[in-house]
């Protein structure tokens, strides 16, 4: 009895050297490697025989951390055009955006023991349009660590996108690039907001990175994913669609040198008022809804509605008069008899305010009224709506007014 009990194992033990044959492996081969490596992102096991599992490899390994600081030549090269937006790898600002990532392949024998791993270091610098719903991220990637056997990695990169967005191509047409130590490769991914006239979509890329160790043997594809920024494409402001980069407050510059009379007025309300002290970065105005019939209505109400209208003072030429907070802001449309009243006037090249009119709430004033010659109120206007369509400041968004030199 003893005997056939050990004739029937020989006869399985057979069976099971046969099928394992027949697979293209052998015993030795199909021993389950180890538990996957842990803290080294998303690992897989190569399939026996495979050609990495044959090379020796059990495991793949990649992930992709975000970096901070510029460190490569072609991180200063990418974000050096981007007019100070990118100090750092997630930076951005309205109109410009950057990410960087280091990205990570390992490889690990059955045992799980780390035979070779490479570093590739992608950043990425894009710059939105105000008037049009396209844009392209250009690309740089540089293997930047080897360690043992490994000695070349290939990658690819493309991207998707949620909301109105369609993305042209991945990066390089699809092809995967290789890389040895110190290579460096460039290239672009590009981006089509289909957003229709009068509507707007909140837009975020995702971007997928597959990489390999060529010397590993090519295992398993290990996808990293990582998200890029919130951004918003409108086709409500101006002719044309645009996009900018959400979570910065849009602003309207006005200058001193270009709209004088005008600029002093809005800034003295920021500094001397503390009720009418509007556009300001803690406290913002906000665009109208109404359009322009709302804004002249505003207007009115500030500048010619009793009990006290504007009238012109003589002692300033071409005389008009100019609503701080604007009558095509929400907070605007205040009754012009609750601002305060003012003249700013250069003299020997200087500039000051001279308060005619007190308002009846005195520094709590909500507005000023200023007497500033029609020219320089017309051109601040116009300031006002080319700032609209450039920042893409939504109807009721806030904003930001800065006066500057």
């Amino acid at each position: 009895m003893k005997r056939v009990r050990h004739l029937l194992a020989a006869i399985a033990a057979l069976a099971l050297t046969a099928t394992l044959l027949a697979l293209g492996t052998s015993p030795a081969a199909a021993a389950p490697a180890k538990a996957a490596p842990k803290g080294y992102g998303t690992c897989k096991a190569t399939a026996p025989g495979s050609p990495a599992r044959r090379q020796g490899t059990g495991w793949t390994c990649a992930e992709a951390v975000p970096f901070a600081a510029p460190g490569t030549v072609t991180e200063r090269i990418v974000r050096g055009v981007s007019d100070g937006a990118c100090a750092n790898g997630r930076d951005s600002d309205r109109h410009n955006y950057c990410w960087g990532e280091t990205l990570t392949n390992r490889a690990f024998d059955t045992k799980g023991k780390e035979t070779g791993r490479s570093v590739v270091e992608a950043v990425s610098f894009a710059r939105l349009s105000s008037s049009s719903g396209k844009w392209t991220e250009n690309i740089a990637v540089k293997a930047t660590k080897m360690e043992g056997k490994a000695k070349t990695v290939s990658m690819d990169l493309s991207a998707t996108c949620s909301g109105l967005c369609t993305v042209d191509a991945p990066a390089w047409g699809g092809a995967p690039v290789e890389l040895a130590l110190g290579d460096e490769k460039t290239g672009n991914l590009s981006f089509t907001s289909t957003v229709t006239k009068g509507n707007y979509s909140f837009i975020s890329p995702t971007y997928t990175s597959v990489g390999d160790i060529l010397e590993a043997g090519g295992g398993p594809a290990n996808p990293v994913t990582w998200n890029g920024h919130d951004l918003r494409c409108d086709a409500q402001v101006g002719q044309y669609p645009g996009c900018i980069v959400m979570g910065h407050l849009a602003n309207v510059t006005i200058r001193e040198s270009a709209y004088g009379a005008a600029a002093i007025a809005y800034g003295w309300a920021q500094s001397n008022l503390k009720g009418g002290n509007f556009g300001t970065e803690t406290k913002p105005l906000q665009r109208n809804s109404g359009g322009k019939a709302e804004a002249a209505r505003k207007r009115r109400q500030s500048c010619t509605a009793a009990p006290d209208p504007f009238k012109k003072d003589p002692s300033v030429t071409d005389d008009s008069c100019d609503e701080f907070p604007f009558a095509s802001s929400v907070q605007g449309g205040t009754n012009g008899s609750e601002c305060t009243e003012i003249i700013p006037r250069k003299t020997a090249g200087v500039w000051h305010v001279d308060v005619v009119r007190d308002s009846p709430h005195g520094s709590n004033a909500p507005c000023i009224r200023a007497h500033v010659p029609l020219p320089e109120n017309r051109a601040a206007g116009g300031e006002l709506g080319r700032a609209v369509v450039a920042d893409r400041i939504l109807e009721m968004e806030w904003y930001e007014v800065i006066i500057a030199p």
